[in-house]
């Protein structure tokens, strides 16, 4: 009985010496990465009947974003964020699956979005294997027409601001690779609305709509990410 309880203490007093000095990471300092994204208009961008003033005709798109992190401080819990991203919103009124249309029946939309993006980031749990962020971030956009579309016009320029949110978690035993799971919602067309002949028509005055038309897209993202700066540590 003595010699069990002996064994029971040194095993107990290893396991508490081992949990004290296991093994860790620091948290990244940079994260460069990208995302497939899967869009859904949301506001004035949804609408399944093209002449309808109200709304641009809108239904799903896909995309790419890269973009890149730069964790403050010892914790790297604040970061700040640089993206560069192409989305393409498509609609013909036809069944398809949502994200991958890939050819279109006359009549349809077809806009074109790309966003480059300057923010800002919170990560919960930075140096773990598991992190969660949340951020929000001014966007600069350029909206193209695609051949053909019902709805075609100029390049318009559009100041945007988005939201998101994500799950990360590292792979390897070294936690220098990763992959993210994340949603997004982004209004392109905060700023600088235009009405007029071969525009969105996005603007309060004539023609138009004669309101703020807003463009809203809802995006799923599934991305892969590099971690720099990531080493190991004793933790106490």
């Amino acid at each position: 009985m003595r010699t069990t309880f002996i064994a029971l203490v040194f095993l107990l007093t290893g396991l508490a010496y081992s949990t004290a000095f296991s093994q860790g990471f620091t948290p990244p300092k940079f994260i460069i990465g990208a995302t497939l994204d899967g869009n859904m208009a949301a506001n004035d961008a949804y609408g399944t009947y093209f002449a309808d003033p109200n709304n641009y005709g809108m239904i799903w798109g896909k995309g790419i974003t890269l973009y890149g992190k730069y964790g403050l401080g010892v914790r790297k819990n604040n970061r700040l964020t640089l993206s560069l991203g192409f989305n393409n919103m498509q609609n013909d009124n036809n069944n398809t699956v949502p994200f991958l249309k890939f050819s279109m029946t006359p009549p349809y939309t077809d806009f074109r979005i790309w966003t480059l993006g300057a923010g800002y980031e919170y990560a919960f749990n930075a140096r773990c294997r598991n992190k969660q962020f949340i951020g929000a971030a001014i966007t600069a956009n350029l909206f193209t027409s695609g051949p053909g579309s019902v709805n075609e016009f100029d390049y318009s320029y559009r100041i945007g601001f988005q939201i998101v949110g994500g799950y990360e978690f590292t792979l390897g035993k070294k936690q220098q690779t990763g992959l993210m799971i994340g949603v997004k919602y982004h209004v392109p067309n905060i700023g600088f609305q235009q009405n007029g002949v071969a525009t969105l028509n996005d603007g309060t005055g004539q023609p138009g709509a004669g309101f703020w038309r807003r463009i809203g897209i809802i995006s799923l993202n599934l991305g892969f990410n590099f971690y720099t700066d990531v080493k190991p540590y004793r933790q106490k």
